[in-house]
Formats: structure tokens, C-alpha cells, sequence
């Protein structure tokens, strides 16, 4: 009976120990997830919202997830979890351990995680597309959505041996667009905004993407939808004020096409803000500091006329309209052209290498490139044959664009019939007025004169 009474008391005691225990083990996963859950895990447990990496706190989240891969080694999502820490610290040995572990326990976020480090080669693994690609479709087949929007992009760039099909892209951007991830909607905005993918031309859908991913806090949603609000794109009414706010909310995020945006608006005094160059110029450096072409063009324009409170500077003038040039920014190459025909900004003067410049521009349909183009042609500059003619349709394409000295001068070779053109007063006084009007000087001047002749 006493015996009895032992075993029944050993029980009870250690079914008392077991509970405590499991309680102790839920409460060491439960460290791990409010320390360094996925935002994207539809795992996670609720009430826990996720934590973007670069928001984690790495030391004390690694310390809660050791602990709970202590105490729950079979839980793939702590394990994941626990990687997510270390590549926060950016310790990505152990990370890429990690997410290898997870992984092989059927972990697809862990797996998506895995093709990162293989596309980029971190963690001692080798760069290596292929793998890369079997362990998205791997993830992508079992429904992640991040998964489909990295093997979408795969499909778009042509990698991991694969041939370029914008149209399965856009399929896969659109399966996780339609899931409610972000970035996927900006890339299938991206592709409605360009007629991509197999996608009709559609601002309005592009629009709607784009509000979609910058009302869940997405910078490069905000920034785009932006620019929608500043042209009046996409079914939206030109907003200045709305298109400002939403720049300053990417801006903030560090999105560097948002900081040049926003420094422009503060040039020009937009959107409720006032005139201010320093901001403008403080906003410039940052963006262009990033690499963003745009942010460069602006900023060597500062340092051309010594705005914002930088000195006029030739030498870094030029050395940004290079960067920014080297990118496809067709103010830069045009900005270029001009420094090599003058021999600005310690570049010598060479004519050739001007014309290389306009013309590249030009062949973009840049106003000023055109405009530039045209006068070679006028003088027969850098090694082209004079040719009015040519000259004259130069010009036609900027002043058609709005570009005020290539309404002067297309005025001009109407008032005289030269270029192939027959002499128009009234096509010059149109063209004069249209300069005048944005304040050109020159244009002002001759359009008196020729109001003079004209008959009343």
C-alpha cells in the first residue's frame, strides 16, 4: 500500500515537473518570436506581428532563440528564427547554418532565406544562380510569396540559367501581389506602368499597385505613387501636397530616388513646402552619396551655380554629371556634353566628345540634347557637315518639347526661311512668345522687334 502511494505521489510529481517544463519551453519559444519572428510567416503565432531584420535587435534575439532551439529542436520556425538573428548581427556563417537547418526541416521562408545567400554569395557559400533557383521553386511551389517574387524576378533577369520571360514574371509577381506582399505589387505596378509582361499599358492598375504596397509602409510604393500624384497619372488628380507628403514618407524610410525627389520639391518651393536650397542640397548629397543617378545630376547642378551653400565647383560638377551620366541620366549626358565643348570641370575641350554626349541624350529625346544637337549641326561642330535642314528639325523636336532656346531659335529660322523652312513671321512671332513667356530674354527682345514689322 505504502508502495502504492509512492508511485501514485512520484506521478503526480512528475507530471507537476513535465508542465512546468513545458510551460518553461513555450515561454522561451514565445522570446523568440516577439524577438525575431518573420513579418511574412503565416506561422507565426497570433498577436505577433514580425520584425524586418534590420529592426531586430540581434544580441538579446539570439540569445532568446538559442534558448528556444533548446527547448523545442524540432520546431522549424524557431530555428529559422534563430538565422534571422544572426544575419541581423550580420553574422552570416551561423545564419546560413541556420537557415540550412530550418530548411531541411521543410522551413520554406528558411529555404527562401537560403537562396539569398546563394545569390549573393555570403555565409561561405558560393555564388551559385542555380542553386539559388531550385531552392525558390522549391519555396515558390509550396506558396511562399516572397519565394514567387525572387523566382519572378529570376524569369525577368534571365538568371540561374534561365531564358528572359517577362511574361511568367508577371505571373508570379502577380500570385504574390494578389497575397498582399509589397514588393511584388511594386514590381507588377512597375510592369503595368511599362505595357510588361505580357501586362497592357495600364496607369490605373499601376496606380492601384502602388497605393496598395505604399499604404502598408513600402517606400518604393510611396515614392511611385508619388510621382503619379505629381504628373497626374493613373486616374489621379495632380497633387503636389499629397505627392510631397508621400516623398517625404520614403525619404525618411533613406529610399534615395525619394530623397532627390523631395530635394527637388524644396528647390522649387512644391507641395506646401517652402524654398529652401540647403534642404535641397543636404537631401541631393544623401541620395547622391547612395549611388542615385538622379541625386547626382541635381547636385552637380548645384555646384555648377554654387546653390544650397556649396561653392561653385566645376571640378565636382563634372565628376557627378560622370556618375550620374554612367547611369543614364540624360541631363547629365547632356549637362557633359557642354563641360567637354567649353572645356569645364578640368576636361579638355574636344568637340567630338561634346557631340558623343548631346547626341546620346538626343537619340533619348531629351529636350536640351536636341536643342544642343541642332547647333552642332548649325556650325558644323565636332566633326559634322553643316546641315540647316537638320539644324531646323533639331529644333522642332525640343521646341515641340517646351525647350525655350530651341523656340528661339526654330523662331529664328522661320523669320529668316532658312533650314528648308519657308520664312513665316507669324509661325516666329508664335514660337518668340512661347520663349518670352518663360522668361528667355533673347526671345523677349525679338519678339518686340518683330511685332514691329508685323502688320496690326
Amino acid at each position: 500500500m505504502r508502495l502504492a502511494c509512492f508511485a501514485i505521489a512520484f506521478v503526480i510529481g512528475f507530471c507537476r515537473v513535465a508542465a512546468a517544463d513545458e510551460a518553461q519551453n513555450a515561454a522561451f519559444v514565445a522570446g523568440c518570436d516577439r524577438a525575431a519572428a518573420s513579418p511574412f510567416d503565416a506561422s507565426k503565432p497570433a498577436g505577433i506581428a514580425g520584425i524586418p531584420v534590420d529592426k531586430i535587435e540581434s544580441s538579446s534575439a539570439i540569445a532568446a532563440c538559442q534558448w528556444a532551439v533548446q527547448a523545442a529542436p524540432t520546431n522549424d520556425r524557431v530555428v529559422m528564427q534563430l538565422g534571422r538573428a544572426y544575419l541581423a548581427a550580420k553574422n552570416y556563417d551561423a545564419a546560413r547554418m541556420q537557415f540550412d537547418k530550418a530548411n531541411r526541416m521543410g522551413n520554406v521562408l528558411a529555404a527562401t532565406e537560403l537562396a539569398g545567400f546563394y545569390q549573393k554569395g555570403l555565409g561561405g557559400l558560393p555564388v551559385d544562380d542555380t542553386e539559388a533557383l531550385r531552392l525558390l521553386r522549391k519555396a515558390a511551389d509550396s506558396g511562399s510569396y516572397i519565394a514567387q517574387t525572387n523566382l519572378g524576378y529570376f524569369h525577368q533577369m534571365g538568371r540561374g540559367g534561365l531564358d528572359k520571360n517577362e511574361n511568367e514574371a508577371g505571373r508570379l509577381y502577380k500570385l504574390a501581389a494578389d497575397q498582399g506582399y509589397a514588393s511584388a505589387q511594386i514590381n507588377l505596378g512597375t510592369f503595368y506602368q511599362s505595357g510588361r509582361g505580357g501586362l497592357p499599358r495600364d496607369d490605373l492598375q499601376a496606380a492601384r499597385y502602388y497605393k496598395l504596397a505604399a499604404d502598408q509602409g513600402n517606400a518604393f510604393g510611396q515614392n511611385n505613387l508619388a510621382n503619379f500624384y505629381r504628373d497626374g497619372r493613373g486616374g489621379l488628380a495632380k497633387d503636389d501636397t499629397e505627392a510631397a507628403r508621400l516623398f517625404k514618407l520614403a525619404a525618411d524610410q533613406g529610399l534615395a530616388p525619394a530623397q532627390a525627389n523631395l530635394g527637388k520639391y524644396y528647390q522649387d518651393g512644391r507641395g506646401g513646402l517652402a524654398k529652401d536650397d540647403v534642404r535641397a542640397a543636404r537631401l541631393y548629397k544623401t541620395a547622391a552619396d547612395k549611388g542615385d543617378a538622379y541625386g547626382q545630376s541635381l547636385l552637380a547642378f548645384f555646384y555648377e551655380s554654387g546653390r544650397g551653400g556649396l561653392p561653385k565647383l566645376d571640378t565636382e560638377a563634372a565628376r557627378l554629371h560622370r556618375l550620374a551620366a554612367d547611369q543614364g541620366n540624360l541631363a547629365s549626358q547632356d549637362a557633359l556634353g557642354g563641360f567637354y565643348e567649353n572645356g569645364r570641370g578640368d576636361l579638355p575641350k574636344n568637340e567630338g566628345e561634346a557631340l558623343r554626349f548631346y547626341k546620346m541624350a538626343a537619340d533619348q529625346g531629351f529636350a536640351a540634347g536636341q536643342y544642343h544637337l541642332g547647333c552642332f549641326y548649325e556650325g558644323g561642330l565636332g566633326g559634322l557637315r553643316k546641315d540647316e535642314s537638320e539644324a531646323a528639325r533639331r529644333f522642332k523636336l525640343a521646341a515641340n518639347k517646351g525647350y525655350a532656346p530651341a523656340q528661339l531659335s526654330l523662331a529664328l529660322y522661320y523669320e529668316q526661311g532658312r533650314g528648308g523652312l519657308a520664312k513665316d513671321d507669324n509661325e516666329a512671332a508664335r514660337l518668340l512668345k512661347l520663349a518670352a513667356d518663360q522668361g528667355d530674354a533673347k526671345a523677349q527682345a525679338e519678339l518686340t522687334e518683330l511685332n514691329k514689322r508685323l502688320p496690326k
